[in-house]
């Protein structure tokens, strides 16, 4: 089988573009990174001249296992979004009915991932090493610089990433929810560091072999891996599994037939389309949204789909629902024959998601256009 290095290339550009525009992707590769390297500078910082040898281990243990989640968690969210948060978004079928091989696709779509997790990963750990080399105790500095905890970190890094993406993209390709594939991909994503602990802590006496065979054992598994991956893609499945309905809910001709005005009725001739389109591609608050205009329920939609309905000329108001939770209502003009486009999508960021279990009518975000 020949791999194409120009098709694979093609979909890391791809999807590195898309992260720059993705603002999930933006906030995971930059907030997560950053919370984990708090934890393991107060435990460097904090030590004492005066600890005794087995607790200086213990705590340089507990900080550089911190560094390895870097590499494990990162990965993990980003890899499980990478298929299912593709198809919901209904970018996906353009992309798998091109000559691309699967493992062509899946390879392009793990090194996007793979590629900014180690610079993230590796730069995180040269922070961490500059702030421990001015900040922390000669003792500390002389223990944190040892062979063995640098070489842990620097071979561990891409393995445990690799697994990691592999783990989440195989969830990925399998799930219909983008939530539940990231939490998967998360947990899945974290036995290879029982390894890496044991070196930290020095359970196993971390050596230039060791750290070599078990970065090579988990290299392989991660080949395998992606063979075992590309089996499991099922094209057909992500091309057609998909509901129906999905790409668009405009009504069908017979029931068009039935909801537009006669010719020559000049009451209903203008029109309303409302259209579910999150801006990052993935809505914490979810379920079907009702359209109210007037107060009169007009539609309804799941995510990425568009009603449209016709209206009186006139002065109306447009609100969405989702039960108790809302959007703000919005008025609007709509002059005979004009056509007038509102957006919506649930809150897409945990602050305004928890902001509207007080205040609801944070909930839903609605704008004309």
């Amino acid at each position: 089988m020949t791999i194409s290095a120009t098709r694979i290339a093609a979909i890391t550009r791809k999807e590195l573009r898309d992260y720059r525009r993705n603002r999930f992707v933006i906030v995971t590769m930059s907030v997560v990174p950053i919370i984990f390297i708090i934890a393991p500078m107060i435990q460097i910082l904090t030590i004492s001249a005066t600890v005794t040898s087995a607790r200086l281990d213990e705590r340089i243990g507990i900080s550089l296992l911190y560094m390895l989640l870097i590499p494990a968690m990162v990965p993990a969210a980003l890899a499980a979004y990478s298929v299912v948060g593709e198809r919901e978004q209904g970018t996906l079928e353009p992309v798998l009915i091109t000559p691309i091989r699967s493992e062509e696709f899946l390879l392009g779509k793990a090194l996007a991932v793979l590629l900014p997790t180690l610079g993230i990963a590796y730069a995180i750990f040269g922070v961490f090493l500059a702030c421990t080399a001015l900040f922390a105790h000669a003792a500390v500095v002389s223990a944190v610089f040892e062979g063995p905890h640098l070489l842990t970190q620097l071979l561990f890094t891409p393995p445990l990433a690799g697994w990691s993406i592999w783990v989440g993209i195989a969830i990925s390709t399998r799930s219909s929810d983008v939530r539940v594939a990231q939490q998967l991909g998360t947990l899945a994503s974290l036995p290879p560091l029982g390894i890496a602990a044991l070196m930290s802590f020095n359970v196993l006496t971390p050596s230039l072999w060791l750290a070599f065979a078990v970065a090579a054992g988990l290299l392989l598994v991660d080949g395998l891996g992606w063979r075992a991956v590309a089996v499991m893609f099922d094209r057909e499945r992500l091309i057609t599994g998909r509901r129906p309905d999905r790409a668009t809910s405009l009504p069908d001709p017979a029931r068009a037939s039935q909801d537009e005005p006669a010719k020559g009725d000049p009451e209903m001739s203008a029109t309303l389309i409302v259209t579910r389109q999150p801006n990052s591609g993935i809505e914490l608050r979810r379920g079907r949204f009702d359209i109210t205009v007037d107060g009169t329920s007009v539609g309804a939609l799941d995510n990425h789909e568009t009603v449209q309905t016709n209206l009186e000329p006139g002065h109306h108001t447009l609100r969405i629902n989702a039960g108790r939770y809302t959007s703000r209502t919005r008025p609007f003009d709509v002059a005979d024959g004009e056509t007038v486009n509102f957006r919506c999508h649930g809150a897409s960021i945990w602050p305004t998601y928890l902001a509207s279990i007080v205040k609801p009518d944070l909930a839903i975000s609605l704008k004309r256009g």
